[in-house]
């Protein structure tokens, strides 16, 4: 499967993505913050396209982006109960920063 992401964004500042499986809509990535070198996401794959590899297709190529633009630090907020994106995040190099009875804040070097 190719996965793409494709800028819809209606500025350079307005970080909104759709990733693209193959050419068809499979979910989309939203820089929420960026501050500094450092920046937060959200990212949300189709529940059709779920368990396929999308998100962990998607991530590198967005970090590639946001390196590009100069930023060093991912950042991202899951619910606590949410094992599965916890579990891929840690998968690919996130480490655990902070916790509440709402979120875990998980944070990666890009």
């Amino acid at each position: 499967m190719s996965i793409t992401l494709q800028f819809i964004g209606k500025s350079a500042e307005d970080l909104r993505f759709f990733i693209l499986a193959d050419g068809r809509h499979a979910g989309g990535i939203t820089v929420h913050s960026a501050l500094g070198t450092s920046f937060s996401y959200g990212i949300a794959v189709a529940p059709a396209m779920r368990r396929q590899g999308v998100a962990r297709a998607a991530l590198p190529r967005l970090f590639d982006l946001m390196r590009e633009r100069g930023f060093t630090l991912a950042r991202v907020q899951v619910a606590p109960d949410n094992a599965a994106s916890l579990a891929l995040h840690r998968s690919l190099g996130f480490r655990e920063t902070a916790r509440d009875a709402a979120t875990v804040t998980l944070e990666r070097t890009i």
